[in-house]
């Protein structure tokens, strides 16, 4: 079933299979610099706010995660068994969650004295749980229940993680199937409350966290998108490596009438998007349907439309030279996500007002800072990993001698 919505990939190289795809760091990279523009208090956001439809940055960003996590799971198990890539899978949540617990600490030290002394009153609001109840703020947010603004991707990140292997293993046992219809299944609870009503039934930990210091994103509904692309990329790894059935390479195809469709649905969005959506329906109605929070089922397909032209078009858009030098923000994204979360706060911290409305010569300077400090970043982080591999490799060439 999910197979049928896999690239064509009867021509795709085999050896790809045993490494990164260039295209995909290239899209991660367009996803945090798109991500980026939205979430600093520019007037950049104003454009790079659903810019081509009812789509956001952060679903790419979710999605493109599982996809890569799927083919490199794949691949590990098919070279180390099921015990190597759940050590590999340990590694990697650990890695993430001690970069949620740095910029946690940043934020309840620096940036909760910040706010406190310069009187911010943007940093005040995001920190306003932490500032009321700081011990049970500390243990919510290192339990990953306390999730502030700009602080909620990454635990929901390390929380779809965590519910990986739960995931291969039914998918190593029955197939993916039934992932994505448990997975389907609890995304419909969440359009009519399934988190609301599990809040109202008392908190996990029993430190009564509010509501709304539980993250913006509805982890119930999101969670679709982790498992469709964890298993999207699960097969594609199987496709190119050669080991799938001829049936299931025969259901890679985007079939040309999904293409066309896909086309038309996401020009029709992005249309729609321009437009006074109130003079045809009413906003508690089109609201649901885009809703970004509960991913709304209009926003659903417009993603599923968008993600299937780019995985026909996305190589040949990638090849483009400008898009290059994305492929240094793609290699080190979390790296560079977590830069971009410490340079939006640090914009928040600009501003006395709660909406920051900062003047043009300070969000040019923000702007140019910004986006220096993440391709900065990118950079350390390649020659970190150059640095990595040569002390790996010297000990082998000298046992070599």
């Amino acid at each position: 079933m999910i197979s049928a919505t896999l690239p064509e990939t009867e021509h795709a190289p085999q050896q790809r299979a045993a490494g990164r795809l260039t295209e995909l760091d290239i899209l991660r990279g367009f996803l945090l610099l798109w991500m980026t523009l939205t979430h600093l208090p520019t007037k950049a956001s104003i454009i790079s706010n659903q810019t081509f439809g009812f789509v956001s940055g952060a679903e790419g960003f979710i999605f493109l995660a599982a996809f890569m996590m799927g083919q490199l799971e794949h691949r590990i198990e098919q070279k180390h068994g099921w015990s190597g890539t759940m050590r590999d899978l340990r590694k990697r949540t650990l890695r993430v969650y001690l970069y949620h617990c740095g910029l946690l600490a940043i934020a309840f030290t620096l940036v909760s004295e910040i706010g406190v002394r310069f009187q911010r009153e943007a940093l005040m609001n995001l920190l306003s749980y932490y500032h009321s109840s700081p011990k049970e703020a500390i243990i919510a947010a290192v339990l990953l229940e306390y999730r502030p603004s700009l602080l909620d991707i990454l635990p929901m990140y390390v929380i779809f993680m965590l519910l990986t292997p739960l995931a291969r293993a039914i998918a190593r046992r029955w197939s993916w199937d039934p992932v994505i219809y448990i997975s389907i299944g609890v995304w419909i609870a969440a359009q009519f409350g399934l988190r609301g009503w599990l809040y109202r039934q008392g908190d996990l930990f029993g430190l009564s966290v509010p509501e709304t210091s539980t993250g913006a994103f509805d982890l119930y509904a999101w969670q679709l998108l982790w498992m469709v692309g964890l298993a999207l990329g699960s097969i594609y790894a199987d496709v190119v490596s050669g080991e799938a059935s001829s049936a299931t390479r025969r259901e890679a195809h985007i079939p040309a009438w999904v293409l066309r469709l896909s086309i038309a649905l996401a020009v029709c969005f992005l249309c729609l998007r321009y437009m006074p959506l109130d003079r045809w329906m009413q906003p508690d109605v089109y609201g649901w349907l885009i809703d970004k929070w509960h991913l709304g089922p209009a926003r659903v397909i417009n993603f599923s439309a968008m993600a299937i032209v780019l995985v026909r078009y996305g190589a040949r858009i990638a090849n483009l030279a400008v898009f290059k030098p994305l492929v240094l923000l793609g290699q080190a994204s979390i790296e560079v996500f977590s830069v971009h979360v410490l340079c939006c706060i640090a914009g928040d911290a600009l501003s006395h007002e709660a909406d920051p409305n900062l003047p043009w010569p300070e969000q040019t300077v923000l702007l140019i800072v910004t986006i220096t400090a993440l391709f900065v970043t990118g950079w350390l982080r390649r020659k970190s990993k150059a640095a990595e591999k040569k002390s790996l490799e010297a000990p082998a060439a000298a046992g070599s001698h």
